[in-house]
């Protein structure tokens, strides 16, 4: 009798917003569901595609803050 594979646990992507254990801010790790759920609620962690939206979100604010290119010097009146 052959022995048959277990499916492996899907892994969560997660982002770490600071130091934890041997992770530094910006890490990304994959964990199993439950230890995934466990750093979102302490802020550790997010998942990788709320930050990723959450980026995308930052560069859209900073690009619609910056002036126009070739206006830096120019008097405001």
């Amino acid at each position: 009798m052959a022995a048959t594979k277990q499916p492996a646990e899907k892994l969560h992507t997660m982002v770490f917003l600071k130091p934890y254990g041997r992770y530094s801010r910006n890490d990304r790790a994959g964990f199993p569901l439950e230890k995934a759920e466990q750093l979102e609620k302490r802020k550790i962690a997010i998942p990788s595609d709320k930050f990723k939206a959450a980026a995308a979100d930052k560069a859209k604010a900073d690009a619609a803050n910056k002036p126009a290119k070739g206006t830096e010097g120019a008097d405001k009146v």
